[in-house]
């Protein structure tokens, strides 16, 4: 699968993890507000997927990243303050009739009841993704050297965790049609 990572995020995350790497792929393209729709409608045969990073609070960027999307993901973490902005994204897609999911980030390493609480209060929000993305130190780890942690740690928790939430959205996307 080719993927293209969209860097509409002027911290420039994806371009200094980008900038760590030793390999060719996955490319990551930084635009600016106002490019993405026109660089996907040139580019959208080449790849078959793209990624889009938007920043957290910058509603036009998120509005226009969204339009052009097939899913657009809530990433969060289980706290008062980040479910507030989800609560604002979660608005601002259902007022543009964007197909959403929910993607709980940086959660306890461990399902206790406190975490499954966080888990059903999102569900009322919206779809939650199958799986959380834990707070590990293998996912800073990986981007210190590179590399996605599937790359870094392949046997680990979060190559796991990162592999769920992966099969969720190409399954929901329907890129991947096994159950």
């Amino acid at each position: 699968m080719i993927v293209a990572l969209l860097e509409t995020d002027p911290q420039g995350s994806l371009q200094l993890w980008r900038g760590l790497r030793r390999r060719r792929w996955p490319c990551v393209f930084p635009l600016g507000s106002g490019e993405l729709a026109p660089w996907l409608a040139r580019h959208r045969h080449l790849f078959d997927l793209a990624v889009v990073d938007t920043p957290a609070h910058d509603g036009k960027t998120i509005a226009e990243a969204v339009k052009a999307t097939d899913l657009a993901l809530i990433v969060t973490q289980p706290t008062m303050l980040a479910t507030s902005v989800a609560m604002r994204l979660r608005g601002l897609f259902l007022e543009h009739d964007i197909p959403f999911a929910i993607l709980l980030s940086q959660t306890p390493p461990t399902l206790s009841a406190r975490l499954a609480q966080w888990i059903d209060n999102h569900r009322l929000l919206g779809t939650v993704v199958q799986g959380q993305l834990a707070y590990r130190f293998a996912y800073q780890d990986a981007i210190a050297v590179g590399l996605g942690v599937v790359q870094y740690e392949p046997e680990g928790r979060a190559a796991a965790e990162v592999q769920i939430v992966t099969d969720w959205i190409l399954r929901r996307l329907e890129i991947i049609n096994e159950p």
